[in-house]
């Protein structure tokens, strides 16, 4: 399934919302993912403490071999100094230009996908500058 339903659907979200409307006021959950006790993770936290925690609890990084091109559009090309994120977050499918990025997380014991959007600079991933604002389960 490709992202761009997905960052389309951001898209007419960020339109249908008030331009001073926060990240937090755009959040979502499905149902707490397998593996994980109830508030282990929630809407807002901070990227890299909610992949920790997925994969300290056995979800694995789901890679997308189209990341480059949907990340930094076109042929892929990245502007100097800028990270690779599509090396450092393997589960990323796609990041929007305005600051959404969605990824993808597989738990082995169940086959399920869980489907996490986050906002912010996912340069920063690392330094809390990338939130989680929702996921879904499949």
């Amino acid at each position: 399934m490709s992202g761009l339903p997905i960052l389309a659907a951001l898209g007419a979200l960020m339109v249908a919302l008030p331009a001073a409307a926060q990240p937090s006021e755009r959040s979502f959950t499905s149902p707490v993912p397998a593996g994980l006790a109830k508030g282990a993770v929630r809407a807002g936290m901070d990227y890299a403490a909610f992949r920790r925690t997925l994969l300290a609890a056995g979800w694995q990084a789901k890679a997308d071999p189209d990341c480059v091109q949907n990340v930094y559009g076109g042929d892929g090309t990245r502007k100097p100094g800028q990270s690779n994120i599509c090396r450092e977050l393997p589960e990323i499918e796609a990041c929007s230009g305005d600051g959404y990025c969605v990824a993808n997380f597989t738990y082995a014991a169940t086959r399920r996908l869980i489907r996490v959007t986050s906002y912010g600079d996912y340069g920063l991933w690392q330094r809390k500058g990338l939130s989680v604002l929702g996921w879904e389960q499949k």
